[in-house]
């Protein structure tokens, strides 16, 4: 498969971008990446900072390993590359940017409030 590379989206088409999201979803559900995430997700607690120090590039190297099946680069800028082409894709397609919304949860923190100090 030719890669994705100068923006040639040519090769990555609707489907593709289905089925690539599918993946990297069931890549996060792997018992061996649950693993790894729910560790750096333990070892973050709830500090927004070390959230994005410990499991964002966990949940980025996952994304990552799959991407490469897609014809994107392995590396930082095929996630760049593969976020771009999902983004142009799913103004016009809603099934993708549920899938993409789902993929997302996996990579930004849910917001926790502190709670409100008790007199």
């Amino acid at each position: 498969m030719a890669a994705v590379s100068n923006g040639n989206l040519s090769e990555f088409n609707v489907d593709k971008a289905k089925a690539a999201l599918k993946d990297v979803l069931s890549a996060f559900s792997s018992p061996e990446n649950v693993a790894r995430l729910e560790e750096a997700k333990d070892n973050a607690g709830n500090d927004m900072l070390k959230h994005m120090q410990l499991v964002f590039p966990v949940a980025t190297q996952i994304e990552m390993d799959v991407i490469q099946n897609y014809g994107f680069p392995g590396d930082g800028e095929g996630v760049i590359q593969f976020a771009q082409a999902i983004k142009q894709l799913e103004r016009e397609h809603p099934d993708i940017a549920e899938l993409n919304a789902e993929v997302r949860a996996h990579l930004i923190p849910p917001m926790v409030f502190p709670s409100q100090p008790q007199n």
